[in-house]
């Protein structure tokens, strides 16, 4: 297992993004942005949706902006409920998923939101108000 990336919440991927880059000189070329539809027939619990989401590495640290384009997605809830800022952590478990994910929920975790398609599954575990992602497959690592 090893850690993935940490995820935010944002209202608004472009101001976040220049926010960053004024802070840190997080360079908007080096960030990778695309849309991602969740269908909801690929989702195991929680709602799917429609998201836009931003890829870069930081001083060392890979983040994942998350702009909910919808109303209704498990995302744009969290965002509703909580406001914009961290949502969590990501860790790529591979083929120690199950077991990860398992022990989480023996520690007190219940699943919030979780999907597969075809042979990526990506799984939202929450404890008392921390959320961990556990994911079998890193698509890719962004350049710093």
């Amino acid at each position: 297992m090893y850690f993935w990336h940490t995820g935010i919440l944002t209202h608004d991927i472009e101001k976040t993004l220049s926010f960053l880059g004024s802070m840190f000189g997080a360079s908007r070329d080096k960030w990778t942005v695309m849309d991602i539809d969740f269908p909801q027939d690929d989702m195991l619990a929680g709602d799917g949706g429609k998201l836009r989401a931003a890829f870069g590495r930081v001083g060392g640290t890979v983040y994942e902006l998350l702009q909910p384009m919808d109303g209704t997605s498990y995302h744009a809830k969290q965002l509703k409920l909580r406001g914009p800022g961290f949502h969590h952590n990501a860790y790529v478990c591979e083929d120690k998923q199950d077991e990860a994910v398992a022990a989480l929920i023996a520690s007190g975790g219940r699943i919030v939101w979780e999907f597969r398609h075809s042979d990526e599954r990506a799984c939202y575990v929450e404890s008392e108000g921390t959320v961990l992602e556990i994911i079998n497959c890193c698509p890719f690592m962004p350049g710093e």
